[in-house]
Protein backbone atom coordinates (compact mmCIF):
# COMPACT_ATOMS: atom_id res chain seq x y z
CA UNK A 1 0.00 0.00 0.00
CA UNK A 2 1.08 3.56 -0.49
CA UNK A 3 1.50 5.88 2.53
CA UNK A 4 -0.36 9.23 2.40
CA UNK A 5 0.12 12.37 4.81
CA UNK A 6 -2.40 13.27 7.39
CA UNK A 7 -0.77 15.61 9.92
CA UNK A 8 -4.67 15.96 11.67
CA UNK A 9 -4.28 11.76 12.35
CA UNK A 10 -4.26 10.94 15.96
CA UNK A 11 -4.50 7.32 18.00
CA UNK A 12 -7.91 8.29 18.43
CA UNK A 13 -9.00 9.49 14.36
CA UNK A 14 -11.93 7.83 13.04
CA UNK A 15 -12.37 9.30 9.80
CA UNK A 16 -9.70 12.21 7.76
CA UNK A 17 -9.82 14.25 4.82
CA UNK A 18 -7.06 14.57 2.55
CA UNK A 19 -5.50 17.91 1.22
CA UNK A 20 -5.45 18.61 -1.90
CA UNK A 21 -1.74 17.70 -2.99
CA UNK A 22 -2.28 14.77 -1.36
CA UNK A 23 -5.47 14.16 -3.39
CA UNK A 24 -4.07 14.73 -6.82
CA UNK A 25 -1.54 11.77 -5.19
CA UNK A 26 -4.42 9.44 -4.95
CA UNK A 27 -5.55 10.11 -8.37
CA UNK A 28 -1.96 9.84 -10.05
CA UNK A 29 -1.98 5.72 -8.70
CA UNK A 30 -5.71 5.50 -9.86
CA UNK A 31 -7.09 4.55 -6.61
CA UNK A 32 -10.73 4.20 -5.89
CA UNK A 33 -13.43 4.06 -3.12
CA UNK A 34 -13.02 1.00 -0.99
CA UNK A 35 -9.28 0.72 -1.99
CA UNK A 36 -6.66 0.85 1.28
CA UNK A 37 -4.12 2.65 1.94
CA UNK A 38 -1.56 3.62 4.72
CA UNK A 39 -1.77 7.01 6.44
CA UNK A 40 1.04 8.80 8.58
CA UNK A 41 1.05 11.59 10.72
CA UNK A 42 4.45 11.89 10.96
CA UNK A 43 4.62 11.99 14.92
CA UNK A 44 4.51 8.20 15.28
CA UNK A 45 0.67 7.36 14.33
CA UNK A 46 0.03 5.41 11.40
CA UNK A 47 -3.03 4.00 10.06
CA UNK A 48 -4.50 1.73 7.91
CA UNK A 49 -7.27 3.73 5.95
CA UNK A 50 -10.12 3.00 3.45
CA UNK A 51 -11.58 5.68 0.91
CA UNK A 52 -14.57 6.32 1.73
CA UNK A 53 -15.70 9.18 -0.82
CA UNK A 54 -13.47 10.63 -3.71
CA UNK A 55 -13.79 12.88 -6.09
CA UNK A 56 -11.42 15.13 -7.76
CA UNK A 57 -11.68 17.76 -4.80
CA UNK A 58 -12.06 15.49 -2.02
CA UNK A 59 -11.17 12.27 -0.34
CA UNK A 60 -12.81 11.28 2.82
CA UNK A 61 -11.08 8.18 4.36
CA UNK A 62 -12.39 6.18 7.27
CA UNK A 63 -9.65 4.87 9.43
CA UNK A 64 -9.94 0.79 9.66
CA UNK A 65 -6.52 0.18 12.11
CA UNK A 66 -3.83 2.71 14.11
CA UNK A 67 -0.27 1.44 14.72
CA UNK A 68 2.16 3.40 17.16
CA UNK A 69 5.48 3.97 15.82
CA UNK A 70 5.53 1.22 13.62
CA UNK A 71 8.97 -0.01 12.14
CA UNK A 72 10.41 2.46 14.15
CA UNK A 73 14.36 2.34 15.53
CA UNK A 74 14.39 1.29 19.17
CA UNK A 75 16.84 4.44 20.23
CA UNK A 76 16.62 7.40 18.79
CA UNK A 77 19.30 7.88 16.01
CA UNK A 78 20.84 11.64 15.37
CA UNK A 79 22.93 13.22 12.68
CA UNK A 80 25.14 16.42 12.98
CA UNK A 81 26.59 17.18 9.66
CA UNK A 82 28.06 20.61 8.46
CA UNK A 83 25.74 22.21 5.83
CA UNK A 84 26.80 21.27 2.85
CA UNK A 85 27.31 24.43 -0.10
CA UNK A 86 25.42 22.08 -2.31
CA UNK A 87 21.63 22.13 -1.57
CA UNK A 88 21.12 19.10 -4.08
CA UNK A 89 23.40 17.35 -1.82
CA UNK A 90 22.12 18.36 1.20
CA UNK A 91 18.20 17.39 -0.16
CA UNK A 92 19.50 13.74 -0.97
CA UNK A 93 21.05 13.37 2.63
CA UNK A 94 18.19 14.32 4.51
CA UNK A 95 15.57 12.06 2.15
CA UNK A 96 17.92 9.30 2.47
CA UNK A 97 18.05 9.58 6.64
CA UNK A 98 14.42 9.97 6.39
CA UNK A 99 14.11 6.28 4.62
CA UNK A 100 16.78 4.91 7.06
CA UNK A 101 15.14 5.65 10.07
CA UNK A 102 16.88 8.62 11.79
CA UNK A 103 15.15 10.13 14.48
CA UNK A 104 16.92 13.90 14.52
CA UNK A 105 19.37 15.52 11.77
CA UNK A 106 21.36 18.34 13.30
CA UNK A 107 23.47 20.72 10.39
CA UNK A 108 26.54 22.18 11.67
CA UNK A 109 28.17 25.50 11.50
CA UNK A 110 31.52 24.17 11.48
CA UNK A 111 34.42 26.60 11.23
CA UNK A 112 34.91 25.59 7.54
CA UNK A 113 31.46 25.15 6.72
CA UNK A 114 30.99 27.29 3.63
CA UNK A 115 27.11 27.66 4.49
CA UNK A 116 26.12 29.08 7.96
CA UNK A 117 22.40 28.27 7.32
CA UNK A 118 20.02 25.57 5.37
CA UNK A 119 19.09 26.97 1.79
CA UNK A 120 15.75 26.82 0.85
CA UNK A 121 13.84 24.87 4.57
CA UNK A 122 10.46 24.54 2.91
CA UNK A 123 11.60 22.78 -0.34
CA UNK A 124 14.01 20.35 2.16
CA UNK A 125 10.51 19.63 4.69
CA UNK A 126 8.93 18.98 1.07
CA UNK A 127 12.00 16.30 0.61
CA UNK A 128 11.61 14.73 3.72
CA UNK A 129 7.94 14.42 3.79
CA UNK A 130 8.32 12.41 0.57
CA UNK A 131 10.83 9.98 1.89
CA UNK A 132 8.55 9.26 5.11
CA UNK A 133 5.74 8.37 2.49
CA UNK A 134 7.81 6.76 0.33
CA UNK A 135 9.39 4.51 3.82
CA UNK A 136 5.68 4.42 5.04
CA UNK A 137 7.24 5.68 8.35
CA UNK A 138 5.02 6.65 11.19
CA UNK A 139 7.72 9.91 12.70
CA UNK A 140 9.17 12.56 10.56
CA UNK A 141 12.83 13.31 11.32
CA UNK A 142 13.13 16.73 13.22
CA UNK A 143 15.32 19.35 11.28
CA UNK A 144 16.77 21.64 13.85
CA UNK A 145 18.82 25.06 12.82
CA UNK A 146 21.94 25.54 11.90
CA UNK A 147 24.21 25.24 15.27
CA UNK A 148 27.87 25.33 16.26
CA UNK A 149 29.58 22.33 17.48
CA UNK A 150 29.72 23.22 21.48
CA UNK A 151 25.46 23.55 21.23
CA UNK A 152 25.49 19.75 19.94
CA UNK A 153 25.49 17.76 23.60
CA UNK A 154 22.68 20.52 24.62
CA UNK A 155 20.23 18.81 21.73
CA UNK A 156 21.25 15.59 21.25
CA UNK A 157 21.14 12.12 23.39
CA UNK A 158 23.27 8.78 23.92
CA UNK A 159 26.49 8.23 23.02
CA UNK A 160 28.72 10.25 20.48
CA UNK A 161 30.31 8.96 17.92
CA UNK A 162 32.68 10.91 15.29
CA UNK A 163 33.23 9.53 12.00
CA UNK A 164 36.69 9.40 11.82
CA UNK A 165 39.24 7.45 9.06
CA UNK A 166 41.95 6.83 11.95
CA UNK A 167 39.08 5.75 13.75
CA UNK A 168 37.95 2.45 15.23
CA UNK A 169 35.71 -0.51 14.12
CA UNK A 170 32.02 0.40 14.49
CA UNK A 171 31.05 -1.11 18.13
CA UNK A 172 27.18 0.03 17.82
CA UNK A 173 25.58 1.00 21.56
CA UNK A 174 22.39 -0.39 22.37
CA UNK A 175 21.53 3.22 23.53
CA UNK A 176 20.51 6.75 21.61
CA UNK A 177 23.53 7.38 19.59
CA UNK A 178 24.46 10.79 17.72
CA UNK A 179 26.49 10.57 14.80
CA UNK A 180 29.05 13.37 14.23
CA UNK A 181 30.54 14.20 10.41
CA UNK A 182 32.89 17.15 10.22
CA UNK A 183 32.94 19.30 7.51
CA UNK A 184 34.32 19.06 4.04
CA UNK A 185 37.38 20.65 5.01
CA UNK A 186 38.33 19.05 8.05
CA UNK A 187 36.94 19.70 11.83
CA UNK A 188 39.47 22.70 12.95
CA UNK A 189 41.76 22.44 16.17
CA UNK A 190 39.26 24.55 17.82
CA UNK A 191 36.86 22.21 17.00
CA UNK A 192 39.38 19.23 18.22
CA UNK A 193 39.72 20.80 21.58
CA UNK A 194 36.74 20.72 21.91
CA UNK A 195 35.63 16.89 20.82
CA UNK A 196 38.70 15.83 23.75
CA UNK A 197 36.51 17.68 26.24
CA UNK A 198 33.46 15.03 25.51
CA UNK A 199 33.41 11.66 26.11
CA UNK A 200 32.68 9.85 22.49
CA UNK A 201 33.93 7.01 20.45
CA UNK A 202 35.87 7.42 16.45
CA UNK A 203 34.40 4.96 14.11
CA UNK A 204 36.28 4.10 10.86
CA UNK A 205 34.08 3.18 8.49
CA UNK A 206 36.89 1.48 6.13
CA UNK A 207 39.62 3.77 5.92
CA UNK A 208 39.06 5.95 2.63
CA UNK A 209 38.03 9.85 3.08
CA UNK A 210 34.16 10.58 2.80
CA UNK A 211 32.01 12.65 1.66
CA UNK A 212 30.32 14.07 4.55
CA UNK A 213 26.88 12.69 2.96
CA UNK A 214 28.63 9.67 2.22
CA UNK A 215 29.79 9.11 5.64
CA UNK A 216 26.86 9.93 7.65
CA UNK A 217 24.64 7.28 5.36
CA UNK A 218 27.85 4.45 6.01
CA UNK A 219 27.25 4.96 9.68
CA UNK A 220 23.57 5.43 9.68
CA UNK A 221 23.29 2.27 7.91
CA UNK A 222 25.64 0.62 10.61
CA UNK A 223 23.56 1.60 13.46
CA UNK A 224 20.53 0.63 11.73
CA UNK A 225 21.47 -2.86 10.53
CA UNK A 226 22.83 -3.33 14.40
CA UNK A 227 19.62 -2.31 15.89
CA UNK A 228 17.28 -4.36 13.94
CA UNK A 229 19.06 -6.96 13.91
Amino acid sequence: MECFYAPELEAQTKTVSLDAEQIRHVHVLRYAVGDRIYISNGRGVRAVAVIAALNRTSAELRVEQVELLPGELPHRLTVAVGVLAASDRMEWLLEKCTELGVHSIVPVQYDRTERSRLHRPERLHAKMLAALKQSQRSLLPTLTQPIRLEELPQVTSGVIVVCDPAGKSPVVPNSDCTIVVGPEGGFSPREEAILRQWEHRRWSLGGLRLRSETAIIAAVSVVTAAWRA
